[in-house]
């Protein structure tokens, strides 16, 4: 008879924890990739607002509209500012969860090596039984297979 691993549940557990972990991961990882898109974005935009700019300071304008160029680029650099640091507490959650993924799958593959090391024991249990049978099966028969050849 086959016995169970004692640690099976502990393993299921683990390898939960493991999934979720990863999916954790992912979410955070989608995030990430969201704070930086925008923040390209931000760039993209800033770039092409000082070239307006500029485009602008050769055609000449007032002095209104050359304060409305800068205070707008300045709420820019301002919302620039905020979204890198947004982007910066992202990779740290990002990376934070990696880590996390990381010791949760260590522990899993710890309890699958385990499994499979009592899987392995429990064969070569079952066969020392089987071959001992066998060989009881082959000595007693023997005898009675020698008696009718008599």
């Amino acid at each position: 008879m086959a016995h169970k691993f004692a640690l099976e549940r502990i393993q299921e557990i683990t390898d939960h924890q493991t999934d979720a972990a990863a999916a954790k991961l992912g979410l955070l990882n989608q995030q990430l990739n969201a704070h930086e898109s925008k923040l390209m974005l931000l760039f993209k935009y800033r770039t092409e607002y000082q070239e307006r700019l500029q485009r602008a300071g050769v055609e000449g304008f007032d002095g209104a509209t050359m304060r409305n160029y800068q205070d707008f680029l300045q709420r820019l650099e301002h919302a620039i500012m905020q979204q890198h640091a947004l982007v910066v507490e992202a990779r740290t959650r990002a990376e934070h969860g990696r880590l996390e993924w990381q010791n949760q799958r260590r522990k899993s593959m710890t309890f699958d090596t385990l499994s499979e090391r009592f899987e392995i024991k429990e064969r070569r249990v079952e066969a020392v039984r089987e071959q001992k049978l066998q060989d009881e099966l082959a000595q007693h028969s023997t005898p009675r297979y020698a008696k009718s050849l008599r």
